[in-house]
């Protein structure tokens, strides 16, 4: 990990300086065309770079191992528009995750694979990654596959969110709130956007982050901006475009 002095390192997500750049390269080639509002590709390596930090896991030398397969999944009129050049994308998006891996100084736990899919309930513009780990096949009899442990989230099963009678369990290192059935918590309001939020476990604690929805987060009535990531406490009020959840935990700050 590069030390906190270090201009790439954030504490709590890759800086946003090196996300940007990133995608510069993804707008002066032949894909700026796909980028449209609201979609604009450094969201979409915003959404790989979140996604390769929440899967990293240590491997059996205990050394931090980031995942190696990556499903990127757009609305089936982005995924059209691409036509043909759906292998090159998936190749510069492959440079830019190689890019921020040798800028947070980690390897991957095995050729690194990028591939597209259409998602039915996305709508022009958004996008969704998810992130694995698939250990690199042996090429000798005693080559042994990357053994990997889960990143810790002791104490994250002992949080909820709760909305007047109902209760939503958390747990998972990684915790999406937003209308689409992809969710985790899935919140039945026109109010909400399809993916309007997200919680993130880090170090015994949860942080809540904007998925860049469309009327906004607030954490006891302070709003959220792009980027930020926000520590949850005990008995905090999360809004999501006025639909009101409060964290609650056994003990906290997030923590059982």
């Amino acid at each position: 990990m590069l030390p906190a002095s270090h201009p790439c390192y954030n504490e709590h997500m890759i800086g946003l300086d090196n996300i940007e750049a990133l995608a510069e390269q993804l707008v002066e080639g032949s894909f700026g065309r796909l980028f449209r509002p609201p979609m604009h590709p450094s969201e979409l390596v915003r959404r790989l770079a979140r996604a390769m930090e929440d899967h990293q896991v240590f491997d059996e030398a205990g050394q931090l191992s980031l995942p190696n397969e990556y499903r990127v999944f757009l609305s089936p009129a982005d995924s059209a528009a691409l036509g043909d050049d759906r292998q090159a994308l998936c190749r510069q998006l492959g440079g830019c995750l190689e890019q921020l891996a040798t800028q947070e100084r980690k390897r991957f736990s095995g050729p690194l694979t990028i591939t597209l899919h259409e998602m039915a309930d996305l709508e022009a513009g958004e996008v969704e990654v998810q992130a694995g780990h698939a250990a690199e096949p042996p090429v000798r009899r005693d080559t042994r596959q990357l053994a990997v442990i889960a990143p810790a989230v002791t104490g994250a099963d002992g949080w909820t969110l709760r909305s007047g009678e109902r209760v939503y369990r958390l747990g998972e290192p990684v915790v999406r709130l937003g209308r689409g059935l992809s969710n985790d918590v899935i919140l039945e309001d026109a109010r909400v956007s399809r993916r309007h939020a997200q919680l993130r476990w880090r170090q015994g604690s949860y942080y809540l982050s904007d998925l860049g929805s469309t009327f906004g987060v607030a954490v006891n009535d302070r709003r959220l901006r792009p980027g930020d990531e926000v520590l949850i406490s005990d008995g905090d009020r999360i809004s999501l475009a006025g639909v009101v959840l409060t964290a609650c935990a056994q003990r906290g700050p997030l923590g059982r």
